[in-house]
């Protein structure tokens, strides 16, 4: 049972109350003068500023909060309680914030790394560099790593300043994984694989309308595979002028695995992953990306390829000695991939163009891939829709230098009279958003692979060492059927990805 203290009305307001008020107070002014009289760049310049100045706030709360942890941390000690140091600190900033306690463990966990390991990122924060969402979206992904990696990142950062520019929170989780899944262990990878197990479905009937909800926990594989045939199915039949809404297409035609005897789960499915030639054949541990998911563990993505647990930075040769012939022979079928994904043929895609207003299915793919999510600044929708960032009647062309993806709401939003968008630069992508009402704004797709966009020397076209590794995994088999020489290491492997202090450079 909980107890809650009714506040006297007769009570004065607190002192240090009065001192916000009168801060507050002293910008009325200001503000109303720009409330009631002030151009539409003034409101938005201010509402900016007001962001900033929140986001500073929180800062302060942050430091409050992790003071008032150590505070009763103390306390706690000097009662002999040891079995929860910080107990009732989570519970009480809580109350003071005004919201559901639950999570602010969490909270007062991402507080210690902020304030122990990350001054950097601090300092960013106290400016009103980053909201209190887009710091969280930072710090959660930095608890799975040791302090000494979290000030290694808080280090890259300090160098790369401009690394979180203009992202939603999705997209800088994303940004701070593909860091944090480097140093992921066995163990941890083992632990996401686990949770395959899980795996359930449940029925919730709803009376009071008729309709019944569906929740279900699904391998990743299969949960994808669903997602895409399902929204694929949509798209086709209302392309063909089918009346119902999408998600109305999309309810039916799940439901129809079940009503109709005749309907069959689609097996062929296409799902893109993103990794490095060293991650999939070397053991080299930067992670992988998954479309429609996300950033992943390298050896969980080898293992989607190879259908068997690889260990952490084991590379063919060691696998060669604990694992089947048979195993190998399979991965020997996918070295056409390394030759696709190196050679100069991945050059045709880039410059591929249409004389077309629409963009053909694979240059649609192509930019799904790159762009990830949605290019408007701040925005994590999922890719909708693929169109021009100069629009056709603008004299824009049908290519991937001109092409972005969008969700619906944000590809309307550009066709504000005023609205421009132009491409600034095709190597990283880059675009310069034009509001026309004052503020301008950059989005730069993401790195294909990594948290930086730094090329890799190795995994430029026509690597050298892909030619001899392809020698050494075509070798002879011994007369018994072998696979090759355990002792032989495939050419290239100590040329392994630079340090993070040389991305940094």
């Amino acid at each position: 049972m909980s107890e809650t203290t009714i506040p006297n009305p007769g009570n004065p307001t607190p002192e240090h109350h009065d001192a916000f008020t009168a801060v507050i107070k002293g910008m009325e002014a200001t503000l109303a003068q720009i409330e009631e009289h002030g151009t539409t760049e003034e409101c938005l310049a201010t509402i900016n500023q007001l962001e900033n100045a929140i986001s500073s706030l929180h800062y302060h709360q942050a430091a409050l909060a992790h003071q008032t942890e150590i505070t009763i941390v103390q306390e706690n000690t000097e009662r002999g309680n040891f079995k929860q140091l910080n107990r009732g600190a989570a519970a009480n900033i809580a109350l003071a914030r005004k919201t559901d306690p639950h999570g602010y463990s969490e909270y007062l966990e991402n507080c210690r790394i902020l304030f122990n390991d990350t001054p950097h990122l601090a300092a960013a924060y106290s400016r009103g560099e980053f909201t209190e969402a887009q710091m969280r979206a930072i710090l959660t992904p930095l608890a799975q790593v040791k302090a000494r990696r979290r000030t290694e990142f808080d280090d890259l950062y300090a160098q790369n300043p401009h690394m979180f520019a203009n992202l939603g929170t999705k997209k800088i989780s994303d940004k701070v994984k593909d860091f944090t899944l480097t140093y992921a262990s066995d163990d941890q990878c083992k632990e996401q694989k686990s949770a395959e197990e899980q795996r359930r479905i449940r029925f919730t009937p709803h009376p009071s309308t008729g309709m019944m909800s569906i929740h279900a926990e699904l391998p990743l594989i299969a949960g994808i595979a669903m997602k895409n045939a399902v929204k694929t199915r949509s798209k086709s039949l209302k392309s063909l002028g089918d009346e119902r809404t999408r998600a109305q297409i999309e309810a039916d035609y799940l439901a129809s695995f079940c009503t109709h005897p005749e309907a069959k789960v689609p097996v062929q499915v296409s799902v893109g992953l993103i990794m490095t030639d060293k991650t999939l054949f070397l053991g080299d541990r930067q992670p992988a990306y998954l479309e429609g998911y996300g950033v992943i563990a390298p050896q969980y993505a080898r293992e989607l390829l190879a259908g068997e647990e690889i260990l952490n930075n084991m590379t063919l040769a060691e696998m060669a000695t604990t694992r089947p012939p048979a195993f190998i022979n399979a991965l020997e079928a996918t070295a056409e991939l390394v030759r696709l994904y190196t050679a100069p043929g991945d050059k045709e895609l880039i410059a591929m163009d249409s004389k077309a207003r629409i963009f053909p299915e694979k240059l649609k793919k192509f930019i799904r891939m790159r762009d990830r999510r949605c290019r408007t600044p701040f925005c994590d929708g999922t890719i909708e829709e693929i169109d021009h960032v100069t629009q056709v009647y603008l004299g824009g062309h049908t290519c991937v230098t001109n092409g972005d993806g969008r969700c619906k709401f944000c590809n309307q939003a550009k066709e504000t009279p005023g609205w421009k968008e132009f491409v600034l630069s095709n190597g990283l992508h880059k675009l310069k958003i034009a509001t026309g009402m004052g503020p301008t704004y950059h989005s730069t797709a993401p790195p294909a692979t990594g948290f930086a966009h730094q090329p890799y020397k190795q995994c430029m076209s026509e690597a050298e060492w892909v030619q001899t590794f392809e020698t050494w995994l075509n070798q002879p088999p011994d007369p018994e059927g072998q696979p090759p020489d355990p002792g032989s290491e495939p050419p290239g492997k100590d040329d392994g990805p630079p340090d993070v202090e040389d991305l940094a450079a």
